[in-house]
């Protein structure tokens, strides 16, 4: 069992791994930018920081695929407010450290003022730290600690992505309506795993649902022998899951060798089953229920434009990563656009309470905690092999599942 679990696993990271290194430091979109840098205007660059290893691998080589679509799409376009967008590609193990070591020299070596494509929650928080004496500012797409807009905000960091509490509330609709009282918890042990738990744990009393097992288990797990033991042992008759990546997939791949989503009435993952990882999973993902930051099917001109670029570029459609890469890109666009020029303290002042269409609607940049306010959405995986896909089955609308700006964020 293990050694098809690590075959698995295997598989994604190496696919991961060369995806994500396949430039060091630019693309097709830099070459453009080089052109225009030469024009009357100079390219804007923009650094992204993906980690290239780990557990987290495919998410950041997908994530820097929607920048890709973003800046070719713009710059095929004339660029923004005349400029062209140049990428600048580093790499990053996950860990915060290497992410700002790779930030510093973005910056101070590279000319970059804007960051994306940093992934975890703990790399936002000690990047956020450092942003003003960089200069820069940072669009984070990844990660969803609420904290990150509360005690650890920043006037140089823009929150794209939903947070745990955005989804969870989003959740929390649906949650009365599925099968099962009893609930377990079982998620990945940092920041994101232990934020959702909690927030999960409000939302199933609200629901009148109770939790009988929480338990977590560190980045980059591949046995989950003993947690899977316990969940068989516990009386819950509901899952709520919160693992992700390569860890996603030794979790449900050894959860399917004890048949253990049999015992429950209701398997619901937390960003753990996505497009990309279905040929992986298997159809023992059908029937799962998972948040969807982002539905593909969307019907806006701004949407369609994305998708079928992607399609093109990358031979499938996008799912949550890459789109909310897209919508980082699009709402620093909409910020240079109106404050015509890349200066990022222009940028950050333009961005404030700046509503702009996107590829998820209408959305609007809160000024007092700079959360971008957008939908999100309950999926059901329907279909076996290659037909599986999400089946979009509640939606939370932006204004309704973001919580108040929190007081303790000063900015």
């Amino acid at each position: 069992m293990r050694r098809n679990v690590k075959r698995a696993i295997g598989v994604l990271a190496l696919s991961a791994v060369v995806t994500a290194c396949g430039s060091s430091t630019t693309d097709s979109a830099s070459t453009e930018g080089k052109s225009a840098a030469s024009g009357p205007k100079e390219a804007i660059k923009v650094a992204l920081i993906p980690p290239s290893t780990g557990a987290l691998a495919q998410f950041g080589s997908d994530s820097v695929k929607g920048w890709k679509v973003a800046v070719a799409l713009v710059n095929a376009k004339g660029g923004v407010a005349g400029h062209q967008i140049e990428l600048v590609e580093l790499s990053t193990d996950a860990t915060a450290d290497s992410t700002l070591r790779a930030a510093r020299e973005a910056v101070t070596q590279k000319g970059a003022k804007f960051i994306g494509s940093v992934m975890t929650s703990p790399e936002h928080g000690a990047l956020n730290l450092q942003l003003e004496s960089l200069g820069a500012l940072s669009f984070n797409s990844l990660g969803k600690a609420d904290d990150l807009i509360g005690k650890q905000c920043a006037a140089n960091a823009f929150h794209v992505v939903q947070t745990n509490k955005m989804d969870i509330n989003a959740l929390g609709e649906s949650l009365k309506d599925l099968p099962g009282q009893k609930w377990a918890i079982q998620a990945v042990d940092y920041v994101t795993g232990h934020d959702a738990a909690a927030v999960f744990k409000a939302a199933a009393k609200k629901a009148g649902k109770e939790v009988v097992l929480e338990q977590f288990a560190p980045l980059n797990t591949t046995d989950f022998g003993s947690n899977i033991t316990k969940l068989q042992s516990s009386q819950a008759d509901a899952l709520f899951a919160v693992e992700y990546g390569a860890d996603g997939v030794a979790f449900v791949k050894q959860a399917q060798q004890f048949n253990l989503p049999a015992k429950f009435k209701t398997v619901l993952g937390f960003n753990m089953v996505s497009e990309p990882l279905f040929p992986v999973l298997g159809d023992v993902v059908s029937g799962f229920y998972n948040n969807v930051g982002y539905n593909v099917a969307l019907d806006n001109p701004s949407n369609k434009e994305f998708v079928a670029a992607y399609e093109k570029a990358n031979g499938s459609k996008p799912y949550y990563v890459p789109a909310d890469a897209y919508l980082a890109a699009q709402t620093l666009f909409a910020g240079i656009e109106k404050a015509t020029n890349g200066d990022p303290i222009k940028v950050r002042d333009a961005l404030k309470d700046l509503s702009f269409d996107s590829i998820t609607g209408k959305v609007t940049v809160r000024g007092a905690d700079h959360q971008v306010v957008r939908p999100s959405y309950v999926g059901k995986v329907e279909g076996t092999g290659t037909s599986k896909a999400f089946k979009i089955v509640a939606s939370g609308d932006g204004p309704a599942i973001t919580p108040p700006a929190n007081p303790e964020c000063k900015i």
